[in-house]
This record gives structure tokens, C-alpha cells and sequence, in this order.
């Protein structure tokens, strides 16, 4: 009976009371939590200490998110800083409310609108009971879809993509730093889907240096600048002149009034004035800007993926604040 015994034994099972214990299982190995990598900053070789210092407040703004950021001068083409080339422009994403700049210009160009003219919103936009009669400057401020989904729904898309197409939309920007997206502007929209088109650039595809020039060229005057990354000073390379008929001027008040009054106001408590358009849609979020708004330095887009407008200007209004001092606060992002 011993050699039965000592086979029960190495059983290794034992029976209390009616119940069967096997060993103990061993733990299964803990998966380690992956941790998103730290921004990467991109300069020009011989980078200014001013380059660096915005570089490095967009590279302490954005942590550890899946977020980038162009800074440019508008007045050269200048790049002075790519905070995360991936997600500044490699990769190519919806604009969202961003577009409403080229549709904006566009019903200008074209005589649909002036400055002043009113158009309804009584429902369908993002705040629900609609904005009711508003003007451009307080359309572009409170991003009102209606306002602009009506503009394009009166010039019709082929006029709308030959404006996007002027302002560098569905081209590379000819930046010498490799893999650049060229990203993508329909050439065609069925006639039902052009106002929805019109307010969240649905089918359009767009990178931060690229929505960083078209910036630029509604600031400095109508030139569409090359992207250099290269050391200061630079020589300008223009890829081409806005007509002189177009109305860029007519954005200024937009663009100020969308951070002291409506979609990035609650991004910004500051003496430093900033010009800007926030944009929210498919889980992305935009804010392209410029600081100071009176002579800008530089163009500053930012991008948060898995985020919104309120998030993109947050983003930016921290690195404002590193840039400018203290007296440009910023709420952070949520």
C-alpha cells in the first residue's frame, strides 16, 4: 500500500470537508502600461534661442497627448518650430470649423456676402435653439455652422475648392523636411452635401503647416509662403500671391473676437491679444492662431487628437503663456 500512498500524495490534491484545493495558480505577469512618448520638437539647425524657447513651451504644452504644433513666421515662411511632425504634418486630418475661413473668403470673393450681411441661424448648429440673425465677425467668433453652410450653398463648391485651392488646401506645402502629407481637397461634392462641407470641411483633409500658411497668408497681406525650416534670416520663397481683390481684411475681426467673445475665449485671460479659429469635430480639435494679433510674431496651429477646439486653444494658450510671460494665462485642458 505505500508506493499507492505516496502516488495519492503526488497528486497534490487535497480533500477538506467536501471540497477539492488545487495549488495555487501562479499570478498572471502584469502588463505594463504603455506610456504615449514625449513631444519631439523639430528645428532648424542653427535654431535661435527664441526658436527654442517656443519650441520648447509647445513641447511642455502638449506632454505626453497626441498633439502637434507649427509655429511660423508669417512675414518669410520661416518654420521656427514642428512639435510632433507626425501629427503636424504627416499625417492629415478633417479641418473641421478651420475650413470656415476659406468659405468666409470665398462668399466675399464672390459677392454672396459682405461683412455686415445677416444671416439666420434658428436651429441645426452646434447650440441647438441656433444663434439667430448674426453677421460674419460674430459667425466666425461663435463658429455658427448655418452661417456658413448657407454661403457655400449659394456659390456652390466649385468656387469654394478654387479658394481652398488658393490658400494651398490639397497640395504639399514644398516644406524640405520629409514626409510631408499633401493632404486632400474634393475636387467634386454633390450639391446636398455642400453646406455640411461648408461648416466642418467634411472630406477635406488637412495638416498643421498647411492650415499654418493659409493662416499666415490671410496676415501678411496675400502671399502664400514656401515653408522653410532653415536658419534665421531667411530668404522668402513666395509659391504664390492671393489676388489683390480678395478681402482678407475682413477676417480681423473674426479672428479677434473668437478668443475675446467665443469659441477659445475661455482658452485666454490676457494682455497679449491673439487672433485665432478653433475647430471641433470628428474627435479632432484645432486652434490656428496668431500672437501678437496687431503685428503677428509668429502663426501658431495647434492640433489635439482625441480632443476639441476648447482643448487645441487651451494647448496654445499655455504655450503663449511660457512665451509671453505671465500676463498671458491660460486655462488648462481638460
Amino acid at each position: 500500500m505505500r508506493p499507492l500512498r505516496a502516488a495519492l500524495a503526488l497528486a497534490l490534491l487535497i480533500v477538506v470537508g467536501g471540497a477539492t484545493l488545487a495549488p495555487a495558480a501562479t499570478p498572471p505577469t502584469q502588463r505594463r502600461k504603455r506610456v504615449a512618448p514625449a513631444a519631439q520638437v523639430v528645428y532648424a539647425p542653427h535654431a535661435t534661442d527664441r526658436d527654442r524657447q517656443i519650441g520648447e513651451a509647445a513641447r511642455k504644452a502638449i506632454g505626453r497627448r497626441a498633439a502637434g504644433a507649427v509655429a511660423l513666421d508669417p512675414w518669410t515662411g520661416r518654420v521656427i518650430a514642428i512639435a510632433n511632425p507626425r501629427h503636424a504634418l504627416a499625417n492629415a486630418y478633417q479641418p473641421c470649423s478651420v475650413f470656415k475661413l476659406v468659405v468666409a473668403l470665398a462668399g466675399l470673393a464672390e459677392g454672396a456676402i459682405t461683412p455686415e450681411t445677416r444671416l439666420t441661424c434658428d436651429g441645426g448648429c452646434w447650440m441647438w435653439p441656433g444663434h439667430g440673425p448674426l453677421d460674419l465677425r460674430r459667425a466666425l467668433a461663435v463658429s455658427c455652422n448655418p452661417y456658413f453652410e448657407q454661403i457655400g450653398e449659394r456659390i456652390g463648391w466649385e468656387k469654394v475648392e478654387r479658394y481652398g485651392r488658393l490658400l494651398g488646401l490639397g497640395s504639399p506645402t514644398g516644406i524640405n523636411y520629409r514626409g510631408e502629407s499633401p493632404g486632400r481637397l474634393p475636387d467634386v461634392v454633390r450639391p446636398s452635401y455642400v453646406g455640411h462641407t461648408s461648416s466642418h470641411g467634411a472630406g477635406v483633409r488637412s495638416t498643421a503647416l498647411q492650415l499654418a500658411t493659409l493662416v499666415a497668408a490671410t496676415v501678411n497681406g496675400g502671399t502664400l509662403w514656401e515653408p522653410q525650416l532653415a536658419n534665421a534670416p531667411v530668404t522668402p520663397r513666395a509659391r504664390w500671391a492671393l489676388p489683390p481683390e480678395l478681402p482678407l481684411a475682413a477676417l480681423a475681426d473674426g479672428y479677434a473676437s473668437a478668443v475675446s467673445e467665443g469659441s477659445a475665449r475661455a482658452a485666454f485671460e490676457t494682455d497679449l491679444v491673439v487672433g485665432g479659429k478653433t475647430g471641433s469635430c470628428s474627435g479632432v480639435g484645432w486652434f490656428a492662431s496668431f500672437a501678437p494679433a496687431a503685428r503677428p510674431e509668429f502663426v501658431l496651429v495647434t492640433f489635439v487628437n482625441g480632443g476639441n477646439g476648447s482643448r487645441a486653444s487651451a494647448l496654445a494658450g499655455a504655450i503663449y503663456r511660457e512665451v509671453y510671460g505671465a500676463g498671458t494665462t491660460a486655462t488648462p485642458a481638460p
